[in-house]
C-alpha cells in the first residue's frame, strides 16, 4: 500500500445544533476575551447572534470585527493580527465562509509572528520567510457557514496580495485550528448560486485530490464517498433551501474533502482565474476542472476509473477515452447548475482578453501557487510556459 501523511486535525464537532456548544466549549478552555472574525452578514444570522448571546451570558468578553470581504487582503489579515496582539485576545472565533475562515487563520497566525512585515508574500508558501515553529498567541475556533471550502481544517489560507496583484497561500503547520464546530443549520435557505458554487468547490477538492500525487487508500476512501454525496445531494439542496438531509450531505462531504490529507492541485489555475478575472471561486474550479482530469489521464487511470463508476459514467479501459467522458460529465454538470465555461463567462464579464493574452497572464500566477508543483506530468518543469499554457488553452477553448 502506498505510505500517506497527515497533518495536524483539530478536534472536529459535527452536527446540527453544534453552534449551541460554542459557549460551553470556550468556557471549558477558560477562553476570557473572545473576538469574533466575520462578515456583516454573517454577523446578523440568528445562530451567529445566537452564539454571542451565549458567549456573553458566561461571561466571556466577545468583540466583533465584520469587515472580512471575499478574497481577504494581506493588510486586512494584519490589520487584524494588530488587534489581536493590541486587545490581548485569547480566542479568535472565525465565522463564515472561505473568507472569513482564511482572514481569522491567517490573521491569527500572523499575530505570532515575531518580526515587521512588509510583504506577507514573502511569508506564503512560496516564499522563504515564514519559520515552522512560529505559533499564534491565542486559541483558534472556526465554524464554516458554507458547504464547499474545507477551509477549517486546511493548514493554509488563500490570501489576496494587493502588491503582487494576485491570491497566495499563507501558513505553516500551526495555522491549522484548534477547534472546528461545523454545524450544517448554517447552510439552511442559503440561495441557489451560493449553494451551487460551495458544493463544486467541494466536488473540485475531491476529484483533484483523487488523481492527485498524494491520493491514497486512505484519502480514497473517504473521498469516494464525498463524490457520492456531492453528486447526488447539491442539486436537492440547490432546488430545495430547507431539505435538512441535503444541507447534511453536502456540510459532511465538504468538511471531509479537505480534512482527510491530500492537496487540490488544480487550484492553482483556479486562484489564477479568481485572482486576475475576479470570477467567483466555486465557478473558477468548475472552469478548471475537466483539463485536470484531461491532464491525468495516464497518471490516474484507475482513480478516474473509479471517479466514473461512482457517476454512473460507462468506463471502456482506455485511459484518454475515459477521462474525456468524465471531464464532458462534470462540463454537464455544472452547467445543470447554471454555470457557464470560461470565455463565455468572462464575455458577459465585458473582458475582451484573447486566448494568448489569458495565458499570458496566467502563466506566472500559476507558477507562483506551490500547488502547480503536484501535477502529473509535471507543468512546473522545463519548458513551464509550453505545459501550463497548454492547461490554459484547453480551459479557453472549453464550450
Amino acid at each position: 500500500m502506498k505510505s500517506y501523511e497527515k497533518g495536524r486535525l483539530p478536534q472536529i464537532i459535527w452536527g446540527s445544533k453544534s453552534a449551541d456548544r460554542v459557549g460551553t466549549e470556550l468556557k471549558s478552555a477558560d477562553v476570557q476575551k473572545c473576538l469574533l472574525v466575520s462578515g456583516s452578514h454573517v454577523i446578523k444570522h440568528p445562530i451567529t447572534q445566537k452564539i454571542i448571546h451565549s458567549l456573553e451570558s458566561l461571561g466571556i468578553v466577545c468583540d466583533v470585527f465584520d469587515r472580512v470581504l471575499p478574497e481577504p487582503t494581506d493588510s486586512l489579515c494584519i490589520e487584524i493580527a494588530q488587534e489581536i496582539k493590541h486587545n490581548h485576545y485569547d480566542c479568535i472565533l472565525g465565522i463564515g465562509g472561505g473568507s472569513p475562515m482564511d482572514a481569522a487563520k491567517a490573521a491569527s497566525l500572523i499575530a505570532g509572528i515575531p518580526e515587521e512585515i512588509e510583504d506577507l508574500h514573502e511569508y506564503g508558501k512560496t516564499g522563504a520567510r515564514m519559520r515552522e515553529q512560529w505559533n499564534r498567541p491565542c486559541m483558534l475556533v472556526l465554524m464554516p457557514t458554507t458547504s464547499g471550502t474545507g477551509a477549517e481544517t486546511t493548514a493554509s489560507a488563500v490570501i489576496s496580495s494587493e502588491k503582487h496583484g494576485m491570491k497566495f497561500s499563507f501558513g505553516n503547520r500551526n495555522i491549522a485550528p484548534d477547534l472546528c464546530i461545523i454545524d450544517p443549520e448554517f447552510t439552511l435557505g442559503m440561495p441557489a448560486m451560493p449553494t451551487a458554487y460551495g458544493g463544486v468547490d467541494a466536488l473540485a477538492h475531491t476529484v483533484e485530490i483523487l488523481v492527485g500525487t498524494g491520493a491514497n487508500t486512505y484519502t480514497n476512501t473517504i473521498l469516494l464517498s464525498c463524490l457520492e454525496k456531492i453528486w447526488t445531494w447539491l442539486p436537492i439542496a440547490v432546488q430545495e433551501p430547507e431539505n435538512l438531509e441535503a444541507r447534511e450531505q453536502l456540510s459532511w462531504a465538504a468538511h471531509n474533502a479537505l480534512a482527510n490529507g491530500g492537496i487540490p492541485n488544480g487550484h492553482a489555475v483556479t486562484h489564477a482565474i479568481g485572482s486576475l478575472y475576479h470570477v467567483v471561486h466555486g465557478h473558477a474550479c468548475m472552469m478548471v476542472l475537466p483539463a485536470v482530469i484531461r491532464h491525468f489521464a495516464e497518471t490516474a487511470q484507475e482513480a478516474i476509473g473509479q471517479i466514473a463508476v461512482r457517476l454512473g459514467v460507462p468506463v471502456t479501459g482506455d485511459a484518454q477515452t475515459d477521462a474525456e467522458r468524465v471531464a464532458n460529465a462534470i462540463l454537464s454538470f455544472y452547467k445543470s447548475l447554471g454555470m457557464k465555461p470560461l470565455r463565455e463567462t468572462l464575455q458577459e464579464k465585458g473582458c475582451l482578453d484573447d486566448e494568448q493574452t489569458f495565458i499570458e497572464k496566467m502563466i506566472p500566477v500559476v507558477m507562483d501557487d506551490f500547488k502547480s508543483h503536484q501535477w502529473l506530468p509535471p507543468i512546473h518543469t522545463g519548458d513551464y510556459r509550453e505545459k501550463v499554457g497548454r492547461v490554459c488553452s484547453a480551459i479557453y477553448e472549453e464550450m
